[in-house]
């Protein structure tokens, strides 16, 4: 029996304001004569978030960091090739004209009555609804550090132990993935290995880390106290300023982070990350997890 493939793909229904109304984002295919949510398959390696905020770009125009998560879909592509599509709320911070091309001939921002007329399939619909159905959140980002280079290597004080060649590879990987959430602040705990985790991020997007003691694994592994009074201050920060954030520890540490957002513990990979959708109240409403491409 023929082992059946899985094709990975993300798409969103894009939210924006306009004129005083919400306006959704839907694309008419040309091969298909279809009007569908944005959406695409991954390419290259990448993660399906950072797929889905680069095909909203392609197919609509329009640039989008991702909110709350909705339902999958699975569907067909032949007898042995399913794809599975990964969906978000997309939140539109930036929307351009499109030129037609072969693949997607018109793109139409519209009122949520209108839209859910002219989409032509049911889940689509489905999808729509469900994203209104949605608080608002904003995304506060829980990061392991990449691989670092082993103790027994290291004479010097632990706190300096830098990032292994691989790494430094998992740190330029996360760059794109933590885009894709629209992070504009970063905590590290200020050991060297967490700082060089977020640093490609920062450096990318001219941000500067904010630096927590009460992070690293020496003092943080046995003061939950101290890692819960850091993390209550980043979230209730979130919550208020609505700007995404991504905060990075060490695996010690993680649990205790975890706990102050009411997140049970669970084993996290080095880069790993766990994506936490406040609302506005600080409840954690919707919990991703994603690594980086090895």
């Amino acid at each position: 029996m023929a082992r059946t493939k899985i094709v990975h793909a993300g798409g969103a229904v894009v939210l924006r304001e306009h004129d005083g109304r919400r306006e959704v984002a839907i694309v008419h295919r040309r091969k298909y004569n279809d009007w569908s949510l944005p959406k695409g398959k991954t390419e290259n390696g990448e993660t399906v978030p950072v797929a889905a905020v680069r095909e909203l770009w392609e197919e609509a125009a329009a640039r989008v960091r991702l909110g709350t998560p909705l339902d999958r879909t699975v569907y067909a592509l032949d007898k042995d090739t399913r794809k599975h599509v990964a969906w978000w709320v997309g939140i539109a911070h930036e929307v351009h004209k499109r030129a037609p091309d072969r693949e997607i001939d018109m793109v139409s921002w519209l009122p949520i009555k209108l839209a859910l007329k002219r989409l032509s399939y049911k889940e689509d619909r489905a999808l729509v609804e469900q994203a209104l159905d949605q608080p608002p959140t904003t995304p506060l980002i829980i990061v392991r550090h990449a691989k670092a280079m082993d103790r027994k290597d290291w004479t010097h004080p632990d706190q300096g132990r830098p990032l292994r060649a691989a790494g430094r590879v998992q740190a330029r990987r996360l760059v794109p993935l933590l885009a894709a959430y629209g992070v504009v602040d970063l905590v590290s705990s200020s050991s060297s290995r967490c700082l060089s985790t977020v640093l490609p991020y920062a450096q990318r997007y001219a941000i500067e880390p904010e630096r927590e003691q009460r992070l690293t694994e020496e003092e943080g592994t046995g003061d939950a106290e101290a890692v819960a009074a850091v993390l209550e201050r980043v979230r209730e920060r979130v919550v208020l300023s609505g700007r995404p954030a991504a905060v990075c520890g060490h695996r010690p540490v993680l649990p205790h982070m975890l706990a102050a957002l009411d997140i049970p513990d669970r084993p996290m990979a080095t880069a790993e990350c766990l994506v936490a959708h406040l609302t506005s109240t600080g409840e954690v409403h919707a919990l991703e997890r994603h690594r980086p491409p090895t």
